[in-house]
């Protein structure tokens, strides 16, 4: 392969991971806002790091091409017989690299001339602090108030911070909420706010294995039009209740929006298996009318544990009598509910797609079980389900 085809698909990489950093580089400091900290100054004054950060970020990606240039102009000085680069150019291939030459460089110097225009008069030209002059009122009369303002609030413990993507972070104060972007930020005042839930999705995610993930859209937009734009927040919904206890207006919930963890899923798949099952037998123990879940203490009991399933795995095989189901002795002491609940406590949660085929152990007597060997009750009492809640609460 020709030398500069070599390099320029290692360039593209690199420029891909400077714009996205990975966890791993992240961990490892490679990232443009690490190893510009001593520029950016304390991350604390919130404003001020932003401001200096998305102007850095600009620079270094809008110089990622002319590195390249120079890179490969370099590279054809120091070895021209294997470069090759004009030699055996096409008319055609000649103009096209030109045609990038000069781009690259018309790049970095519009990068370089907007940088310079931002940093005028302190900032003040700056995307971030044209949105902050948007948000002035009499109690803070021009946008440094309001940065000085979001960088108290910032200093505080209640903030909240929630990475959305590799880009993206979104900050939550007392009185602000802030989705931080590559080069321009999305401001909004907490008392201006309305937040709608519309959408939940399903994403892949590597961790340790990889996994599907679900995250919720919520739209943010002004009470008052005109000076905020309308934003979108895209987050995991394992911190949906984190970003709710810290807004102060509720979340309005679209009817087919659902915020359902990981185990209130498996719970419903649970029950919908064990709905399956033959019901226990006329002779078990039927629980009295004042007792209780002994997980909950709300629900009354009503399932058992009783041996139903074959010894057999999904192949017709016999299972050896260390993986066999075992008889449980213990009387009804559980709902349906808790029982799935403990099911799912003692599973892996990298298999969680074969839960239900998996086995667990009874909570009193430590007998195991499956999901078929859980049986409701002949008199048991149904469960009401609970109305969808159309509001989460404040």
């Amino acid at each position: 392969m020709v030398p500069h085809i070599i390099y320029g698909i290692i360039f593209v990489m690199l420029f891909f991971f400077t714009i996205f950093p990975t966890a791993e580089m992240e961990s490892a400091g490679l990232t443009v806002n690490h190893l510009c900290s001593h520029y950016l100054s304390a991350e604390m004054d919130f404003v001020l790091y932003q401001l200096k950060a998305t102007s850095v970020k600009l620079l270094i990606h809008s110089s990622l091409p002319f590195i390249y240039v120079i890179f490969i102009w370099l590279m054809a000085w120091i070895n021209p017989d294997e470069m090759m680069m004009h030699s055996h150019a096409s008319p055609l291939g000649e103009s096209l690299w030109s045609a990038f030459c000069s781009g690259a460089g018309t790049l970095l110097i519009v990068a370089m001339v907007t940088v310079l225009y931002w940093a005028q008069d302190g900032w003040s030209n700056h995307p971030i602090a044209k949105q902050l002059h948007l948000l002035t009122n009499p109690a803070l009369p021009d946008w440094r108030s309001v940065a000085t303002n979001i960088n108290d609030e910032y200093r505080r413990d209640t903030k909240v911070l929630i990475r959305s993507s590799a880009i993206s972070t979104l900050v939550v104060t007392e009185s602000w909420i802030i989705k931080t972007n590559m080069y321009v930020h999305n401001i909004i005042p907490q008392s201006q706010a309305l937040l709608c839930a519309y959408k939940i999705d399903t994403k892949e995610v590597i961790t340790d294995t990889l996994e599907s993930a679900e995250f919720v859209n919520i739209g943010v937009k002004p009470q008052l039009t005109g000076r905020v734009k309308p934003f979108i927040i895209r987050i995991n919904i394992a911190h949906i209740k984190e970003l709710q206890d810290r807004l102060q207006q509720p979340i309005l919930v679209m009817p087919s929006v659902q915020f359902r963890t990981l185990t209130e899923r498996f719970v419903e798949a649970f029950m919908e298996e064990v709905a399956q099952n033959p019901t226990a037998p006329p002779s078990t123990h039927v629980p009295d009318e004042g007792d209780c879940c002994l997980a909950c203490l709300q629900a009354q009991p009503d399932v058992k544990i009783v041996k139903y399933c074959f010894d057999v795995d999904v192949t017709g095989a016999v299972l050896p009598e260390s993986e066999r189901c075992q008889p449980c002795g213990c009387r009804p002491l559980w709902c349906v509910g808790c029982l799935a609940t403990w099911f799912a406590s003692q599973q892996q949660r990298a298999e969680r797609d074969t839960w239900l085929s998996k086995k667990t152990t009874c909570p009193m007597c430590r007998a195991r079980f499956c999901v078929r060997d859980v049986c409701y009750l002949e008199n048991r009492v149904v469960q009401q389900p609970e109305p969808v809640q159309q509001q989460t609460d404040e």
